[in-house]
């Protein structure tokens, strides 16, 4: 069985905010570290994302009401999915992320990828909050 880890935070900043902004593949780039370089570009209903790794394929599958928000990503048919949950939390909102490890992943991937998620969800909360605080002026 592969590891997974399951990280969360909590950001100040009205649902339909948190939603229209990380159920958004076009916003990617501005709160992934080391996935997408760019913003990514649309082909039917698949985005070509730009990584360090090469270009791979991305969709999403979204629920507003379930507040579900599945990243699929991979390249030639073969898609992995990062599920991620959205939840109201008082004036706030609770958002929920699972990595999980890549199947035939070499030694130490893992590890970053978890450290790399902490990461974004930091920056998730920093935009998301900062956003919130210029809205009326």
């Amino acid at each position: 069985m592969r590891r997974s880890e399951t990280l969360s935070v909590t950001i100040q900043t009205p649902y339909g905010n948190a939603w229209a902004f990380i159920s958004n593949p076009e916003n990617l780039h501005l709160w992934t570290v080391d996935f997408a370089l760019s913003p990514p570009k649309k082909a039917g209903y698949i985005y070509k994302i730009e990584t360090p790794r090469g270009v791979m394929e991305l969709f999403v599958r979204s629920d507003r009401e379930r507040g579900t928000i599945d990243f699929f990503f991979g390249r030639d048919g073969q898609y992995g999915c990062s599920p991620s949950r959205l939840l109201p939390n008082g004036d706030g909102v609770l958002y929920v992320f699972t990595q999980f490890e890549p199947r035939d992943a070499p030694p130490g991937l893992f590890e970053r990828l978890v450290s790399n998620l902490k990461k974004e969800l930091q920056i998730l909360k920093k935009r998301l909050e900062f956003n919130k605080s210029l809205e009326g002026k």
